[in-house]
């Protein structure tokens, strides 16, 4: 087995992040890479240490397309930008934005916009809430966004997903069937068609404003 290019630890990179991307990461492994750059898995192992290592230069590699915000200065702007273009990057890189939520990435530098959120935080004021508001924030909307993106039913099924949900009973699920047209294929876990085709833009919103009203309440008055 020989590679037909040189091998490094960017062509590792890029090549383990188009195969994410491809086939999602369920169905990525080392030996699978391996085999994609015509190398044994023990050359991967020795540029880019083991998968979880791997996997955190992958992350990074998407993270870092994630510009900050940082031409904005008020708060609610900063945060609300940021969490908008995090959604967008996703949207353009699902499966990889998905790695994050699915499998524990060894690579510290994918903290650095974590980094900048609690400096934001910190100036806000939020004190001894500081954890709490954090992980509001992060886990809010990025859990959206990995639902979001979930993978939905393939195309020549998706029929069959919407007929099982408009079949539901009324009277083992009052509340969903006596809103389902308004929420049918709009709201989370009653979805067929997959985000390219209807991504969830309003609700995004929505979620946004909610956490940063809510956020705010939570300041003292003269930081508001």
């Amino acid at each position: 087995m020989r590679a037909e290019v040189p091998i490094t630890r960017d062509i590792i990179v890029t090549t383990a992040f188009r195969l994410i991307e491809e086939r999602g990461l369920e169905q990525f492994s080392m030996r699978s890479l391996a085999t994609e750059l015509g190398v044994f898995p023990a050359t991967l192992y020795w540029h880019v240490g083991d998968r979880s290592q791997l996997l955190g230069m992958v992350e990074f590699r998407w993270i870092e397309q994630v510009e900050l915000p940082d031409h904005l200065t008020d708060w609610r702007e900063w945060m609300a930008e940021l969490a908008r273009r995090y959604r967008r990057n996703a949207h353009e890189h699902p499966n990889v934005a998905r790695l994050a939520s699915l499998e524990r990435a060894r690579n510290n530098e994918s903290l650095l916009i974590p980094d900048a959120i609690v400096g934001t935080l910190v100036r806000m004021g939020v004190g001894d809430q500081l954890v709490h508001a954090y992980n509001a924030l992060m886990g809010a909307v990025r859990g959206f966004v990995v639902m979001e993106l979930a993978p939905r039913a393939e195309p020549d099924a998706a029929s069959d997903v919407e007929e099982d949900l408009r079949a539901l009973d009324p009277e083992q699920f009052p509340n969903i069937t006596e809103h389902f047209d308004e929420m049918a294929d709009q709201a989370l876990s009653m979805r067929w068609s997959n985000a390219a085709e209807h991504p969830l833009d309003d609700s995004f919103e929505f979620l946004v404003k909610v956490l940063l009203d809510g956020l705010a309440a939570q300041l003292p008055r003269t930081r508001k």
